[in-house]
C-alpha cells in the first residue's frame, strides 16, 4: 500500500506543478464562507455547485470562475475548506486572508 500511496502523491504533485496549481487546505467554515462570498460579489460565477454553501452541511463542492480562470472550492466538515487553483491567485488569497499557501496537498 505505501508504494501505491507515495506514486499517487508523486503523479498530484507533478500535476500540480505542471498546471502552476497550489492549495490552501483547513480553512475553517466561517473563513471559507467569507473567501467564497466576497469572490461571488467580486464577480467571480459560482458553478458546479450542488445548492448554496452551508458549512453546517457535511459536504459541499463548487467552482469559482471568472475569464479563465477557476477555483475549486470544496467543503467537508472533517477536512474543513480547501481551495485549489492557480498559484497567483491562490497566493492572493492565502495573502489577504492569512492562510498557508501549500504546493501539493497534504493528502
Amino acid at each position: 500500500m505505501g508504494l501505491l500511496t507515495n506514486i499517487r502523491r508523486a503523479l498530484i504533485a507533478s500535476k500540480f506543478q505542471r498546471k502552476d496549481l497550489k492549495i490552501i487546505e483547513a480553512i475553517p467554515g466561517e473563513r471559507f464562507a467569507t473567501i467564497v462570498f466576497d469572490f461571488k460579489d467580486k464577480g467571480w460565477e459560482l458553478t458546479d455547485a450542488r445548492g448554496d454553501l452551508d458549512v453546517s452541511r457535511d459536504n459541499w463542492q463548487g467552482k469559482l470562475r471568472k475569464g479563465t480562470s477557476t477555483l475549486t472550492c470544496t467543503w467537508s466538515k472533517d477536512d474543513q475548506g480547501e481551495i485549489v487553483g492557480l498559484t497567483r491567485i491562490v497566493e492572493g488569497i492565502a495573502k489577504d486572508y492569512n492562510l498557508k499557501v501549500q504546493s501539493t496537498p497534504s493528502r
